[in-house]
């Protein structure tokens, strides 16, 4: 398993990790590597439930049917129509 050293954490995030490590009776590595992890377990719930929020919408907005060029046409329109915009807002 690779190696990775942490530099410049500020001090007040070493105080609060060496903090929450002792508190769960981890060393500060072992705490790290807890947060990490539970980090990016989080993401995941979190794109679990989008994806199944899609899922039901779809299910729920009626019987399929096949998309028609004029379908697509008009996705691409609203797709382009709609960065138009934000790349004005921007500005």
């Amino acid at each position: 398993m690779p190696d990775y050293t942490v530099k410049n954490i500020p001090e007040s995030l070493r105080a609060r990790l060496s903090a929450e490590a002792e508190r769960s009776f981890r060393s500060i590595n072992q705490e790290i590597l807890y947060r990490l992890e539970r980090s990016f377990n989080a993401d995941d719930a979190r794109m679990t439930a989008l994806h199944a929020k899609w899922v039901h919408e779809a299910l729920n907005s009626g019987p399929a049917r096949p998309l028609t060029d004029a379908d697509i046409d008009a996705a691409i329109d609203r797709g382009v129509k709609r960065a138009r915009m934000r790349k004005r807002a921007a500005a």
